[in-house]
Formats: structure tokens, sequence, C-alpha cells
């Protein structure tokens, strides 16, 4: 090996040359050889540049490490799950202990409450918070042009970011310009720069805490008992965080609020604190367990999978190394005489080494350049399926570094077939016998690789497959409505007769077949309304609420399982009158639909009528597959935070028509408008992402299998050539040649099905055990599996079949 080490270091431009013409001279190996190693490049440039991003979350910020934010739980919520809206005054907790050298909140505004910053004539949704000056401090905000105090200690101060200024003035100059929230105005007093992309907090503006653009009862320095947002703390060096957690805690547990919602209904039977506060660091904030499982979830990341794309990506780079190297040392072996006879005119050692080295590092950079620009080309189709937005992946650092392990895979996949060459005796090849040749060792090592990389090709197609079908059919499945000329509308917060005036106007459109409100789409699960209540029995019973106009039921088609459904001339807000879904029916113990009819389950409570069931709904698909619908009571009102409209105009010409009458009652709300099947689609995007990703790696892993049995395919050809032509001479025919050859390949493909196959099939199952109820499934989406990767190697064996079957007996006895 010292002398392949020399041969490194002895790289000769000329050697260079001499690579490039043997490219020339066989275009169709050189596009093997290339095209497999670019297509592995491109994606390991990826996927290792998307580890990188992940793991670089939070790095802009100085001394992140003692940054930390409060995340919260809410135990008495109907869904606890962890999230970064804490309260607010847990920031004082942090300063009154003395261990924080700051503490800051960041208060949502403007798009939460529907309110767009307009300019001109033009209405723009901006991520807006309400900060304090110790923000700028934690996260070191210098901004490019104005005054950032200034910004955020007016009332009327506003400061944009660099992207968001662009957006919103163009070209214009933005700093002193005025924008409107609502009636209220404020003035750009300073330009931020823009918020690196992986970052967990993110703002398009700020502004400060006795800001117009908040409500004007939250317009104070120090923060209410209820006021929620993110709270950052950084602590002095050495502090311990634990002791800032047991603080908060306690200030929580002490905190008016948690004493009024003991003891209800709701919250008897919790057996933990009602609410829960903990501090995570930034730099670990985006892989935070909890925060990644939370209904935040699309803003987080999970470290395991994060890690096995990085795996992923150095496996199809060593699986593409390897198919390269059998390449090479193929093509090594048969050239054999031109190395004996370079050896003989006198090359040495590293001479020889040097060439085939040289060789190797044209190869990979070559493809390292094309697999930078294929990755620069499909970067954009890639960020789409991790649903994150990549910037940065292409910085002169990158592209030099991506350039670097190009140079050393280079060298190291050189090392194997010069060390091949090295093994030739010139006396011996001369006379006309091969003096190198494969171990049984290597030549078992290569069978298993192909199998392996069919295994997997196969495993990864199949599951390609059952996910992306499963997914169809939960996005097709019966919501238990026709959702075909249904769209929604969400109702920004206002005053209740806004509302109510916009529904009458609508109603009064033509082509308007029907309008109601609801508290919640059908088939969304953002906003859940729990209520506690004690039933006649005195037993604590919990339910989800459905707030819904009278005419709701008539719009969606529905017919009653028992009793009556609501009815606009008979219904009004206020009597009390509820409908049940059968989940509820059997949750408070009745035998039939027909028995509840009529009863009063709760215990009367003052200010509020007696509730009286008066009919039993059909289940609607308010969750996705993955839930199975829960116990569910309709109340009537005229005032909901969604509006639903049934109309025979396609969306675009429905959005037309109504555009009008939202600008009347909402001049400053953007409408937000869509088909209730889309709904229903978006509870499955995180599905389709991973089938699309599951497809392209299931593409690369086909392409690298072909690759690899492309390889073994010409090694077997070149190495049996002696007993094909024995065979033929032996009256043996092409079909006999072909179905010699094809055991042999066949062999290897039965292994990876036996290997691959029963691992795709754990997968399916596991996949599907997270939905209740499934898509109809058979043993196809293995068979597809297998039938895939048997094309992929009838197509990559094809060749050398043929050249097989088309060899020359006198030529090849005299090679």
């Amino acid at each position: 090996m010292s002398a392949i080490a020399a041969g490194a270091r002895w790289i000769r431009a000329r050697d260079f040359i001499v690579g490039w013409r043997l490219l020339l001279r066989e275009p169709a190996y050189s596009a093997v050889t290339v095209l497999g190693l670019t297509v592995a490049c491109a994606a390991c440039y990826l996927l290792l540049g998307f580890v990188a991003w992940c793991m670089q979350y939070n790095s802009h910020v100085p001394h992140a490490e003692r940054v930390y934010v409060v995340k919260q739980r809410v135990n008495h919520f109907p869904r606890p799950d962890w999230n970064t809206r804490a309260m607010l005054f847990l920031r004082d907790t942090a300063l009154d202990s003395k261990m924080a050298e700051h503490a800051s909140i960041a208060d949502p505004l403007g798009k939460p409450n529907g309110k767009p910053l307009r300019v001109g004539d033009d209405l723009h949704e901006v991520e807006m918070f309400a900060v304090d000056r110790a923000f700028a401090d934690i996260f070191a905000i210098v901004p490019l042009a104005g005054d950032l105090g200034a910004a955020l200690s007016r009332p009327d101060g506003l400061a944009l970011t660099q992207q968001t200024a662009l957006r919103l003035f163009g070209e214009r100059p933005a700093l002193n310009a005025t924008v409107r929230l609502g009636d209220e105005v404020l003035q750009v007093l300073a330009i931020l720069p823009d918020v690196p992309s992986n970052a967990t907090q993110r703002w398009d503006a700020l502004t400060g805490p006795l800001s117009r653009a908040r409500p004007p009862a939250a317009r104070v320095l120090r923060p209410t008992d209820e006021q929620r947002g993110s709270v950052f703390v950084k602590l002095h060096p050495g502090q311990d965080p634990a002791a800032l957690e047991r603080l908060m805690q306690q200030a929580l547990d002490d905190s008016p609020l948690e004493r009024r919602m003991r003891g209800g209904a709701l919250t008897r039977t919790i057996g933990r604190p009602g609410t829960e506060a903990a501090l995570v660091a930034l730099p670990d904030a985006y892989f935070d367990p909890d925060l990644g499982s939370g209904r935040e979830a699309a803003r987080y990341g999970q470290k395991g999978p994060v890690l096995a794309l990085g795996a992923v990506a150095l496996l199809i780079l060593a699986l593409a190394m390897t198919n390269w190297i059998n390449l090479v040392t193929v093509r090594t072996l048969g050239r054999q005489r031109e190395i004996g006879m370079r050896k003989v005119l006198g090359a040495g050692a590293a001479r020889v080494a040097g060439q085939f080295v040289a060789e190797s590092v044209l190869v990979a950079l070559v493809a390292t350049v094309g697999g930078i620009v294929l990755a620069w080309l499909l970067l954009p189709p890639f960020a789409a399926l991790v649903d994150r937005p990549l910037h940065g992946l292409f910085t002169p650092a990158r592209l030099a570094a991506g350039l670097v392990c190009g140079l050393l895979v280079g060298v190291a996949a050189g090392l194997y077939p010069a060390w091949t060459a090295l093994q030739v005796r010139p006396a011996v090849v001369l006379a006309g016998r091969d003096s190198a040749s494969e171990t049984a060792g290597n030549l078992w090592l290569r069978r298993g690789l192909t199998v392996l990389q069919f295994g997997v090709a196969m495993a990864l197609t199949a599951v390609t497959v059952a996910v992306g079908w499963q997914t169809w059919y939960a996005t097709n499945a019966d919501p238990g409505f026709d959702p075909s000329q249904l769209a929604l509308i969400r109702v920004p917060e206002s005053e209740d007769e806004q509302v109510r005036g916009l529904v009458r106007a609508l109603e009064r459109l033509p082509q308007i077949e029907g309008v109601t409100v609801q508290s919640e789409a059908v088939g969304r699960d953002d906003i859940r309304i729990i209520g506690g209540f004690e039933t006649r029995n005195g037993e604590d019973f919990r339910v989800e609420l459905k707030d819904v106009s009278p005419g709701f039921f008539n719009l969606y088609g529905m017919q009653p399982l028992a009793g009556r459904l609501f009815d606009p001339k008979r219904d009004a807000p206020g009597r009390g009158l509820v409908v049940l879904n059968m989940a509820a029916v059997q949750a408070l113990g009745y035998r039939s639909a027909h028995d509840a009819i009529g009863q009063m389950p709760f215990a009367p409570e003052q200010r509020s009528p007696d509730t009286v069931i008066v009919g039993v709904a059909p289940d609607l698909r308010y969750q996705s597959l993955r839930e199975r619908p829960g116990p569910m009571i309709y109340r009537v009102t005229d005032v909901a935070t969604v509006i639903a409209v049934r109309s025979a105009l396609d969306q675009q010409a429905l959005g037309r028509l109504l555009a009008p009458v939202w600008r009347r009652y909402y001049p400053d709300g953007i409408m937000q408008m869509q088909s209730a099947s889309s709904v229903f689609a978006q509870n499955y995007t995180s599905d389709l992402r991973m089938a699309q990703m599951l497809g392209a790696a299931a593409l690369v892993a086909l392409a690298l299998s072909a690759f690899g049995i492309y390889v073994l395919s010409a090694y077997t050809v070149q190495r049996g050539r002696r007993e094909i032509v024995i065979r033929k001479l032996y009256g043996a025919g092409h079909r006999a040649i072909a179905l010699r050859l094809g055991r042999e390949f066949g062999w290897s493909l039965a292994i990876a099905a036996l290997v691959g196959l029963p691992l795709a099939a754990l997968a399916i199952r596991r996949y599907l055990s997270g939905f209740t109820e499934h898509a109809p499934f058979g043993g196809w989406p293995l068979a597809i599996g297998l039938a895939l990767a048997l094309a992929a190697a009838l197509l990559a064996t094809a060749r050398h079949t043929l050249l097989a079957l088309r060899m020359s007996p006198v030529q090849a006895l005299r090679a």
C-alpha cells in the first residue's frame, strides 16, 4: 500500500488527460459510472446539508446554550400538550430570582387576531410580536437602519425585517413609512436583519409592549396573570435551570388563574399540577420531544429521523462507491495487458498506482460537480418534501467542503483498483494468461452487496406504495356528508353582530344555496371546546361541544338517527336544546339512540336552562383516520369562528362573488376561504410528504441496485467468457446461455426478496397501526416492489447478456 500512497503523491497532470481520454473512448461506461456517482453525490449533499441545517438551529443566537425558552402544558385542557405559549408573568419570576441576565416576552399580534397590516390598498399577513427591550439583547438584534429602541418604546413604533419591508413596500423606502393595523397607524422606525431560516423563534415585525397594535387591555409593561406568549430567559453563567424551573412551577401553582380552575368538573381527576412549566435551551428546542409531539409539531423536528437521513446519505454514498470500485476493478482486470506493457516499459509501482488514482479522482470530481448542480436543481422539491426553507445550503464554504469530500472519495475509491493493478505480473499477462483475479471471498462480498441493495430497494418500493395508497384512501374517506360544493371561511375575532351581519348578507347573494356557522370545520381539529358537566347521577362527564347554527344539519344533508335535528324555524340559541352523536349516547349510558330523546342528562345549573336531548346525529369525521370519533354534543348558536357556504360555483368564482361582501364587514381582514375537501387533505400532508420521500429513496435505491447488478453482470460475463464459448462450441443456444446467466442473477434477487419483503411487511404493518381504519390491502404492495426490482435487474443485465450471446468463440479463446 506504500506504493499506492506514493502514487497518490506523484500524480501528474498527464494522468488526468489519459483518464479523460479513457472516459471519452467508452461513453457508455463513462455515462454509467458518472451518472451513478452524480445521483449519489446529489442525494448525499442534500441529505447531509439538511442534517447540518437542522443541527444548527438557533446557532445565530450568541451564548445560545444559556438562553432558554419556557414550555408549558395546561393539564386542565382536553389535549394537554407542551407548547411555547406560556404565562407571561413567568418573565418576572425569572427576573425576581436574580438567576437571569435577561428575561423577555414575545406576545403574538396581528395574524392571530385576524388584523393584517395594510399598506395603501393592500393587506399583508405579517408574523408580528410585541416584545420588550430585553428581547433584542437576548437575540442580539442590531438594526440595519433606524432606531430599534424607539420602535419598541413608542406606541406607534414598528420594526420590520428586511425581507418583510421589501414585501410590503417593494423598492420604496420603508424607513419612516406608515402602515395600518385595523384603526391604528404605525410607523416603521427600524429595519432589522432577516431571521435565519433555521430558527425556532421567527418574526416579520416587532413592536413594543405599549404598542397600539396590542388590544387596549394588554398595553402594559407588566403582564397580567392570564396573558400568554413566549418567554425567553438568558441565565447568568453557572446558574442551574432546574432551580429556576422549580420557582416557575411554584409561581404557576400560586397564580389566581390556577386557583380558579381547580375543583371544576374538568380538573378533579387530573392527579398532577394543573399547569406545568419547564425550560428548554435554544440549541435543544428544535429537537425537544415534548414540543415535537404537540399541536405545534410541524415547527419542530425529531432527532432520530434526521440522523437516520444522515445515515441514509452515507449509506447511499458507500453503496455508490462500492459499485464504482467494483466496476473499475472489473475494468482493471480487463486492462492487464496494458498494465503489463507499462511495467515492461519501465513504469514503477508509484506511476502505475498514480494513474489509477488520478482516473478515480477525475471521475469523482466530475461526479461531485454534477451532483452539486443536480442538488441545486432539486433543492426546491427537496425543501418541499422536508417542509423546511433550506436557505444557505450552497454557501461557498459548503461548496468547497463538497469538492474536498469528492476529492477524498476519489482517492479512497482509487486505492483498491490501484492495488489490483499492482498485482499484475507482466510475464504472465503478456503470455496470454490472467495474473490478477478476484478472490472467491471478494466475489461473494460483491454478490452480498447486490442482494442488500435489491432488498433495500424492494422494501422501500413496497412501503412507498403502501403509504401512498393509505394516504389516498384516508384523504378520500367518506366524511359523513358531501363536501364537493361546500366552502369554509374563517372569521377573525370581531363583534357578534358583525358575524351575524355577514351571514345575513351572504344568504342574500345569488347562487348561494345555504350558509351556516360552526365552531370548527368538519375535518379540522384545531379548535376543540370541552365541557365538564355533572350528570344527574353525580358523576363527572367530559364531552366535546360543537356550536352550530340551526341550519347546520340541513346544509350538510344529514338525517337524524333518532328524534330530530336542529331546525331554523323552531330552534334558537339559549334554549338548552342539544343533539348528540352515537358516541355521546353510549358514554351517557343510554341503551339506544331512541332512549336518549327527551332526556335531561345533566344536573341543573343556575343561570342556564336544563339541557334537553332532542336528537341523535350521524358521526362526522372531525378527526383524521388516526382517531375514533369521541362523544360530541351539538349546541345552537348564531355566532362562531367558521362560516360554511354551499354553492355550485367553483372556488375562484365563489371567491369573486363573496369578496365585496367580505370587505364591507371586514375591510381590514383577509378572507381565508378553502374547500371542505381540502380540509381533510391537510390532515395527511405529512403522510404525503413521507410517501414522496420514500418514493425518492426507492428510486435512488433501485438505481444503485441496478448499477450494482450491472457491475456484477459485467464481471460475470468477463470472468466466465471461456465457459460461455465452450458451451457454445458444445451446441448451447442463446436460450441456454441466457438461462445460465439468469439463474445466477435470479438467485441474488430471490435472496433479496426473502430479506427485504418481510421487513417491508413489518414496516407497513407498523405504519398502519397508527390508523383506526385501513385501506383494503393484500400482498400487492410487496408484489409491486418485487416487480419493479425485477424490471430494474433485467434492464441492468440486458447489455452484458446480449454481449455474452454475441460473443465470438474464436476471439474469446484468443483473449
